[in-house]
């Protein structure tokens, strides 16, 4: 596919040209008529735009159309957003008192202002006039794509969905008591590795994690530890500094000699069991390299490998495979059914169990499809018609075993999610595999991206966007991360698979950087770094796209000149979402209060002692992340001008000295984790430090 249909941006712009405010603004600015065609035009794109995405892989020319017609949204996104954002900075108050402030005045700036967006305007509209102009290449028949605006989220005839992991539990145990027999018993004392093969989607890594918790191999070894080696499929993730920094969990500047040091005192003469969870490296030189390094333990010791390629299961001696097979018929009409029916098999139609069982039959006994499929049609278990159509899908009846043709089964999983989930969805690419995904903080990606919107006043956006998380993870496109007792964040992960297919959907617009970012197309619109920041920065790869997602990612780098830093903001404006969280930032850019259209900043866990005032010029944030910022001892000054502020998590902030005066214009605030009450000297002289009184207007603060 490689080409994605922006939904909840056509929405979200459709959303914001018919609305009174936008209206008003375009009067004053004398672009009012202009604004009315480009809505116009955009709703009649709207209409044909299941019909682009049915055609998007059969079609290069379609697939050009989408591109520029994403490219022509963005635009207009960015141009409303800067029509909303000048009248925030010019003040505040209602929009009677903008209009009239508008025509009291008659600086040369508004001019300027005024005929920059007139331009703009005209570009946008040229643009959507030659995409409206080749619908014919889509021989569309207008279907509503876009919810109505007061679509309620929940789900038709649902139920709460078993865990791939406790359904297993049941459905693998044979399975389990062999390996734990491989790893405990005294008769297989010479096996040192047993390594997993089996296609993509078994459940090899399930199968693995109910292992590494089964109560007798928890008693056999001592220390236990699970490493997911899968960075990419280049050999990376495979290399011994790589792989030694994740076991001994050191800094990334750690040398091999160190980190040879620190595994020797992690394992030595312990029995220990270590998980290589998704190993794809099958080059026998680099493991001759690290397999010497591990083998520091007692003689008990064991690895335990998972791997979709049955080449890396010759590991050398002592080494022994066990292939892991789909499930039986029984067994995965039983999984289905719990999916599906949640225990209620006879309250469905004849016609529907034997639809079915058709279809499971299908699956060749692989779990994720299984699942997927009933994530799927458990929202329709009265409606034949729609297993109908998912029994006779073509790439399900030719489904071979392979993990090509897995990766096209499971698309019928996005196919079949409602137009305002897909971006939510495919967002997830932004974090690699085996990132374990805060709920709270994609939420809040998803509401600074413009992927969700509220029907009504009365209902938070975190709300629906809670409700948006759980519809995913019903639909086992997310999953739920075991926890440990020590982390009360919900978190959560995407099977590799399912990771693989976001990324076949939005294709180099969505990327994790793992170098020095030379090769970045100029259409990624977000980008997540695993790579060390200074490098990036002085390569200028990223200088001019048009991002709207920056997260660094890349833990234990340090960013002490901010020089490069400060010429990369300026230069991408359309930002929404900015990470610069754990990278030794001693002094915060001022440059960042130009990024206008930004929503999201997390400047969590830096070493800077204040924030600049110029952040208070960010009119549309929604979260500012200042977690554990420890050095930081004051807020802005005219922080009240966050009006839009939602989140403020300031947690961990433990060199606040007051809070400033006005915290109480934040109306909109939901979070305020901690609030540092001054001496009371600085209230008495101007008013400047903010009291507890403040906390009497923000209404809407929660619990976290």
């Amino acid at each position: 596919m490689a080409e994605q249909i922006p939904f909840s941006i056509v929405e979200s712009v459709l959303s914001s040209l018919g609305s009174l405010v936008v209206r008003k603004l375009g009067s004053m600015y004398g672009v009012r008529n202009e604004l009315e065609k480009l809505e116009e035009t955009l709703g009649t794109l709207n209409v044909v735009l299941l019909d682009a995405e049915d055609q998007l892989e059969k079609s290069h020319a379609v697939t050009d159309w989408v591109k520029r017609l994403k490219r022509a949204v963005y635009a207009v996104d960015d141009l409303l957003d800067d029509f909303a954002t000048y009248q925030l900075r010019r003040g505040g108050g209602g929009l009677a008192r903008k209009v009239s402030h508008f025509f009291s005045c008659s600086s040369s700036n508004q001019v300027a202002f005024r005929f920059l967006m007139s331009g703009r305007v005209d570009d946008i509209k040229v643009a959507l006039d030659d995409i409206k102009k080749d619908i014919f290449l889509l021989s569309a028949i207008p279907r509503t794509t876009i919810h109505p605006r007061g679509y309620n989220n929940t789900r038709r005839e649902t139920h709460s969905s078993p865990s791939l992991s406790t359904s297993n539990l049941d459905l693998r145990n044979a399975e389990i008591q062999k390996i734990v027999k491989l790893l405990v018993s005294p008769n297989n004392e010479d096996i040192f590795i047993v390594v997993i093969c089996g296609i993509g989607g078994l459940g090899k890594t399930t199968l693995a994690q109910l292992v590494f918790n089964d109560e007798i191999v928890t008693k056999h070894f001592e220390p236990k530890l699970w490493v997911c080696v899968s960075d990419d499929d280049s050999g990376e993730g495979f290399d011994a500094n790589v792989l030694l920094k994740k076991i001994t969990k050191s800094k990334n500047d750690a040398s091999l000699d160190d980190l040879k040091k620190t595994l020797d005192e992690k394992l030595s003469q312990k029995k220990f069991l270590l998980v290589l969870d998704d190993v794809w490296n099958k080059r026998r030189e680099d493991w001759e390299k690290v397999r010497p390094l591990l083998e520091v333990g007692a003689k008990e010791s064991k690895i335990l490998v998972t791997t979709r390629n049955t080449e890396v299961s010759f590991m050398g001696n002592n080494t022994t495979p066990f292939e892991l097979k789909g499930l039986g018929q029984e067994e995965s009409w039983k999984l289905f059914s719990k999916i599906t029916f949640g225990g209620h098999e006879h309250t469905v139609s004849k016609e529907i169990i034997n639809v079915g069982k058709e279809i499971v039959n299908l699956c060749n006994g692989v779990p994720l499809i299984i699942n997927t499929f009933g994530g799927i049609l458990m929202q329709f278990k009265s409606d034949l018609s729609k297993w109908e159509s998912i029994r006779q899908n073509e790439n399900l009846l030719s489904l071979p075993h392979g993990n090509d043709n897995v990766l096209r089964v499971l698309k019928l999983s996005y196919d079949n999610l409602p137009t305002h989930l897909k971006q939510c969805f495919t967002y997830c690419a932004l974090f690699p595999q085996d990132y374990e995904i805060e709920k709270k903080l994609l939420v809040q990606l998803w509401i600074a991206q413009g992927y969700i919107q509220s029907p009504n006043v009365n209902e938070q956006l975190e709300d629906i966007g809670d409700r948006y998380f759980e519809e995913l993870v019903s639909r086992s496109l997310l999953k739920k991360v075991e926890e440990d007792g020590f982390n009360d964040k919900l978190t959560y992960k995407m099977h590799d698979l399912i990771h693989d297919l976001a990324q076949s959907i939005v294709g180099s617009e969505v990327l994790v950087v793992r170098n020095d970012g030379s090769s970045i197309s100029r259409e990624a619109r977000h980008i997540s770094l695993l790579f060390e920041m200074k490098a990036i920065m002085e390569k200028k790869a990223m200088v001019g796209k048009p991002l709207r997602s920056f997260l660094n990612l890349y833990r234990r780098d340090v960013l002490e000149d901010t020089t490069n830093l400060n010429s990369f903001l300026p230069s991408v404006t359309c930002l929404r979402v900015l990470s610069l969280d754990d990278l030794g930032i001693k002094k915060v850019p001022k440059c960042l209060g130009k990024l206008r259209h930004l929503r999201y900043l997390d400047l969590s866990n830096n070493d800077f002692v204040i924030l600049p005032n110029s952040i208070s010029r960010l009119k549309n944030l929604q979260t500012l992340n200042l977690q554990n910022c420890r050095r930081l001892k004051k807020f802005p000054k005219n922080m009240r001008e966050l009006i839009n502020l939602r989140q403020l998590e300031n947690d961990g902030c433990y060199g606040l000295t007051h809070m400033p005066h006005g915290m109480r214009k934040l109306t909109s605030l939901q979070s305020l984790p901690l609030f540092v009450v001054g001496n009371g000297i600085g209230r008495l002289r101007n008013h400047k430090v903010g009291s507890l009184s403040e906390l009497e207007s923000l209404h809407q603060l929660r619990g976290s």
